[in-house]
């Protein structure tokens, strides 16, 4: 069946978005559940990060070229491969007794992933009319948002519930249900559609891959392996390999051969745009996450369940204002201006907040800034897409959603490395500060349990560079060798031992103390960074050529989504 002859019904829509979300839901129920399997499988930290590393990478590589094949092949026939292997890569990483099998499905499962995901747009956009397909991005939206952040709370409460004693397992077991029924709901409504019948552009999805995969593995593994000097070259040559990708990419348009990117796709008014768009935002969306969930956890106590409701306003303020969007009669880059400015404005909002912390942050003072944040990307994601892709041809749907999907992750991973270097750059350069700002209450507790002068003055200069030492290494809920000297110093004093340990507790207390306020510091600094992306991303959205806008940046009509 041809594009634009098959009509999608709401189970249809159904299906295509429980795949969706349960591919979105999926990358952050796993980020919750490190701690859980290291313990359970001895996994070693290598280990943990090539079970998170090697999923994203091997999604992010497949996206390109398994978009182009639902064009040749058909897009239904992809979907259900994708979502039929998603579901067995789950089931069989919850059966996962090794830390080698567990990596090895969830490289799989990220193949599968790859297969699926971009179908789904694909399949909107083949599948509906101007107006309906806005609303259809809508729900999209919606979708990304509840599901991006329903992972660490559905994550948290799975381990918490540990129901039959499988405890990390359920976190991929409850993919196999969702999975399920896409499949049915895909295999009996989604209707077949195909792109052009064009040859296949193996040279150009090889080097895609490779220069993708070397970029997105560079990115995500370079801080925790501590940057060595061949993810460096590796990261040198990534720029390389995806500028002779481009140069095959145009020879082929000019000899008028198959590629893997059509030039359809790149001369349609606005994907450009909209695709630059994309990457910018989520260099700012996805890292925000990362480095709110290290604050809560590490600098603010917060188990793995409290920080997934912590981060619920963000998924309501974006469901809402996503599904505001179809609704609304107003010109779709008012919205997105809109979203963005709101993005940008609840990272400023959130600083003040931060500001104000003296101690533990609540739950409540997190609440308007992320409903904001989450208004904002709902206002976004929406009309961003429909504009994107407004005035792309049906036939190169999977193409499109392929580009996009890919600068998607690649934004992402490259917005988690750029704001881990920023934070804990800032970390490591607040912690003298940090300590030194919590010197007169460790001075006030060393004179109340009587310690002579000399002692105190010694302990003082000690603690400072405890608390430094501590905020320059990788992982600080360890102590330094500089804070142990403190403790064996201690143990060596003309002391009773009650008072050691009392003296010890008071120290250790005020460290935690000194360290959570370095965390209140550097994220406050770090949000500068969420702000600077969000304003690159007003200025390109402002300086547009007009002229090149597609139709989806003029009025969106309020049509309702056609049902089953």
């Amino acid at each position: 069946m041809t594009d634009g002859k098959a009509a999608v019904g709401g189970q249809a829509v159904a299906a295509l978005l429980a795949a969706a979300f349960m591919q979105l839901l999926d990358v952050g129920i796993v980020n919750v559940a490190v701690p859980t399997i290291q313990a359970s499988l001895g996994a070693s930290f290598a280990g943990l990060e090539s079970i998170i590393a090697g999923y994203q990478v091997a999604f992010a590589v497949t996206l390109l070229p398994a978009a182009r094949l639902g064009d040749r092949f058909g897009r239904r026939r992809l979907f259900l491969v994708g979502v039929a292997a998603f579901t067995a890569f789950s089931a069989l990483s919850g059966a996962a007794h090794s830390t080698g099998m567990l990596v090895i499905a969830r490289i799989l499962s990220g193949v599968a992933a790859g297969v699926m995901f971009p179908q789904v747009i694909s399949i909107i956009q083949a599948g509906f009319e101007s107006g309906a397909r806005r609303r259809l991005f809508a729900l999209y939206g919606t979708t990304i948002g509840v599901a991006t952040v329903a992972g660490p709370l559905v994550g948290g409460l799975l381990i918490r519930a540990d129901l039959a004693h499988l405890s990390w397992r359920l976190i991929f077991y409850v993919n196999v249900p969702i999975g399920i029924y896409a499949l049915i709901g895909g295999a009996v409504s989604v209707p077949e559609s195909r792109g052009n019948e064009t040859g296949l552009d193996l040279g150009g999805a090889l080097l895609a891959a490779t220069g993708t995969a070397m970029l997105v593995m560079g990115l995500l593994l370079g801080h925790q392996l501590g940057w060595p000097a061949w993810l460096k070259a590796e990261l040198g040559l990534s720029p390389v390999v995806l500028a002779a990708f481009w140069l095959l990419e145009r020879r082929r348009h000019r000899m008028g051969r198959p590629a893997l990117v059509s030039k359809a796709v790149l001369s349609s008014p606005g994907f450009g745009v909209g695709s630059a768009l994309f990457l910018i935002v989520f260099l700012g969306v996805a890292p925000f996450f990362f480095a709110l969930s290290i604050f809560l956890q590490e600098g603010n106590s917060f188990s793995p369940l409290m920080a997934g409701v912590a981060s619920a306003p963000f998924a309501l303020g974006t469901a809402v204002a996503s599904l505001a969007t179809a609704k609304l009669r107003a010109r779709s880059r008012r919205l997105m201006i809109g979203g963005l400015a709101l993005l940008a404005g609840s990272m400023a909002l959130l600083i003040v907040e931060l500001g104000r912390v003296s101690g533990q942050m609540s739950l409540t003072a997190l609440v308007w800034p992320l409903s904001l944040a989450g208004i904002g990307l709902g206002l976004f994601i929406g009309p961003a897409s429909a504009a994107t892709l407004e005035e792309v041809p049906r036939p190169e749907a999977g193409s499109a959603s392929g580009v996009i999907t890919t600068l998607q992750q690649v934004g992402g991973a490259l917005g988690v490395a750029l704001i881990s270097l920023v934070f804990f750059t800032f970390f490591a350069a607040n912690g003298s500060s940090a300590a030194r700002a919590e010197l007169p209450k460790v001075t006030a507790q060393l004179h109340s349990l009587s310690i002579p002068q000399g002692f105190i003055s010694e302990g003082e200069s000690a603690f400072v560079t405890c608390i430094a030492d501590r905020s320059a290494q990788k992982d600080v809920s360890k102590l330094p060798e500089s804070c142990l000297i403190i403790g064996g110093a201690i143990e060596q004093a003309p002391i009773g031992s009650a008072l050691k340990t009392r003296l010890i507790n008071l120290l250790l207390a005020d460290g935690n103390s000194a360290v959570g306020r370095d965390f209140v510091l550097s994220l406050r600094e770090t949000l500068g960074y969420e702000i600077a992306v969000f304003a690159a991303a007003l200025l390109l959205l402002a300086l547009a050529p007009t002229a090149r806008r597609s139709r989806a940046l003029q009025e969106l009509p309020g049509e309702a989504m056609p049902g089953p």
